[in-house]
């Protein structure tokens, strides 16, 4: 994980803009702290800020970028794993200044885009495969272009100052000093303006996948064979790097796959660290010990308890930037997690994702119809920047922690997405959720033994619940010791944008106010939450122990098939 901060038409004097920036970049050290540089043009007009957590050649590989003639920049946190392709076919193998995967953006928009064609700037990053926020600054031609990967797994902010300048940047904290206005850049979108006129564009899409488009059910039968081959080749492009790779393993499915395929695709004497965390006694920690085991990990267990994840939630919501319930339930684990694995390693893989675009949450069981199934899942992959990837990014880059998430990968989206809802569904409980790539991933239908049936049908388990009941409980009742009744009563009073209607709500709420209300630019963080809310569902507790077909109702399981 790496940091940027860009600043465009600053109207102060370079050296005061050169101040500004390196402070900026400062706030999300924890994000990159290999290396911090900047760059500031001789005229002021451009200041870029990077923080570095170096991982793709550490000894080289060094940001803000640019092309040989120093014309065009490029600050990016992010990891295109086809770059060694892209410097082949679309470079022909010009000179580079080291072997980073983010160099190849800035030769790409060279050779492409700096007609700045809505056209030509698509093609450029639909040539990606990978993740990324970016930003590329033509010196020359006096324009630039902001760009986020296609679902927001990496991080990326878009502010405005009254001075006219634009901003961008990994986390609010670096603009909130600066902007009186802030959001969140569009996940799949890129902004391109030109000098004098930073604010007078608009975002521009350039994925435009077909599972998107509104009203479209897929029809054709799930391939199994195309599943399981997509997926390995997303779980092999996140093994490029330089530095030790680890592996989140809650016990589940989908960590557990991630972790298998792995294992198996990595060199057979490389050591590869595992991690899993809990309350004492938690379901996760012992279902993934199991994994570790079947696969001969080295396995980290960190057990923490209620009291460890209530004293670090003030740092998680500082990270996070969020008062979403959902959030930072499941977020002050895998925070606390990361600072066990980043003795270890600084890339992690984790299973993130694989709930949205199968339909995975035990909600998915009550959805009415398959249209409803298939629209809920695309609706859930395109808020995954305001929940889970959201928090996988945070929590491990508040410990200096590259988080990998292979389930999100575009071209086993497009994979996943387009076969037919009626193998997804449920059928109310009459089916295990995930059942498609669960059954792609058997001996009979791949020829290869992955996992134990007893992990690769185990029922799903959110991860805020997974690592023990009394997670979720003993946050209920702090808050309910710490806030009263009259305080829950008067919230609107207090917090009238988006009032908290629970105890833990209103807890959260007053942490993300003390440490980010006293900023106007603060209101875009609050516009830009999306609470994690389960449809068709008789709770709105996002907990999955308040759906009805919570996994403890799952007497047995036999071919994917669950008891009426």
């Amino acid at each position: 994980m790496c940091g940027i901060v860009v600043a465009l038409g600053l109207q102060r004097p370079r050296s005061e803009i050169e101040k500004i920036i390196t402070a900026c970049a400062k706030k999300i050290e924890h994000r990159g702290p290999d290396e911090l540089k900047t760059f500031v043009s001789d005229d002021g007009w451009c200041a870029l800020g990077f923080t570095r957590l170096a991982i793709c050649d550490p000894v080289d590989g060094h940001q803000p970028m640019h092309t040989s003639d120093e014309s065009i920049y490029a600050v990016t946190n992010g990891e295109i794993y086809n770059h060694e392709d892209l410097h082949h076919t679309h470079l022909d193998d010009m000179p580079l200044a080291s072997h980073s995967d983010c160099e190849v953006i800035a030769p790409l928009y060279q050779k492409y885009a700096t007609s700045m064609f809505p056209f030509a700037i698509e093609h450029v990053y639909n040539l990606l495969k990978g993740v990324f926020a970016t930003v590329v600054v033509d010196l020359k031609r006096n324009q630039f272009i902001a760009a986020r990967d296609p679902i927001g797994i990496r991080a990326m902010f878009m502010g405005k100052s009254d001075d006219g300048a634009i901003w961008f940047a990994s986390e609010a904290k670096s603009l909130l000093e600066h902007c009186s206005s802030i959001e969140p850049f569009m996940p799949g979108s890129y902004y391109a303006a030109s000098r004098g006129a930073e604010l007078a564009s608009s975002y521009q899409k350039y994925y435009k996948p077909f599972y998107m488009e509104p009203g479209w059910l897929p029809s054709r039968k799930v391939d199994s064979k195309k599943l399981h081959d997509s997926f390995v080749t997303s779980v092999r492009r996140r093994l490029m790097s330089d530095v030790p790779i680890g592996v989140f393993i809650s016990g589940g499915l989908d960590s557990s796959l991630v972790a298998s395929i792995a294992k198996k695709h990595l060199p057979g004497a490389y050591e590869f660290h595992s991690f899993s965390c809990g309350l004492e006694g938690s379901p996760d920690v012992a279902a993934a010990q199991k994994v570790a085991d079947y696969l001969g990990t080295k396995h980290h267990v960190l057990t923490f308890t209620v009291e460890d994840g209530i004293n670090a939630l003030e740092k998680v919501i500082y990270h996070l930037e969020t008062y979403d319930i959902t959030t930072i339930r499941a977020s002050t684990p895998m925070f606390l997690l990361s600072k066990v694995c980043k003795k270890y390693v600084k890339v992690v893989l984790s299973g993130e994702g694989a709930d949205e675009v199968f339909g995975g949450y035990l909600y998915f069981h009550n959805a009415p119809s398959e249209l409803d199934f298939h629209e809920e899942t695309v609706r859930r992959v395109k808020l995954l920047y305001t929940a889970d990837v959201l928090r996988g990014d945070r929590s491990t880059a508040a410990q200096s922690l590259e988080l990998r998430v292979p389930f999100l990968d575009r071209d086993f989206l497009d994979e996943a997405m387009s076969f037919s809802a009626g193998d997804k569904v449920t059928g109310k409980g009459k089916r295990i959720e995930k059942l498609a790539i669960r059954r792609a991933f058997t001996k009979e239908e791949s020829g290869i033994e992955y996992l134990p049936d007893e992990i690769l049908m185990r029922p799903k388990e959110q991860f805020s619940d997974g690592v023990g009941y009394n997670w979720i409980d003993g946050l209920k009742d702090h808050c309910a010791k710490v806030v009263s009744d009259d305080q829950l009563t008067e919230a609107a009073k207090l917090f009238p944008h988006d009032p908290p209607t629970t105890k833990e709500g209103y807890y959260y709420r007053q942490l993300f106010e003390k440490i980010f209300g006293g900023y106007e630019g603060a209101q875009g963080l609050r516009d830009g939450i999306r609470k994690w809310i389960p449809l068709w569902s008789e709770s709105d507790d996002p907990s999955g122990r308040a759906q009805r077909f919570h996994s403890a109702a799952y007497s047995q399981i036999s071919n994917g098939d669950l008891p009426n």
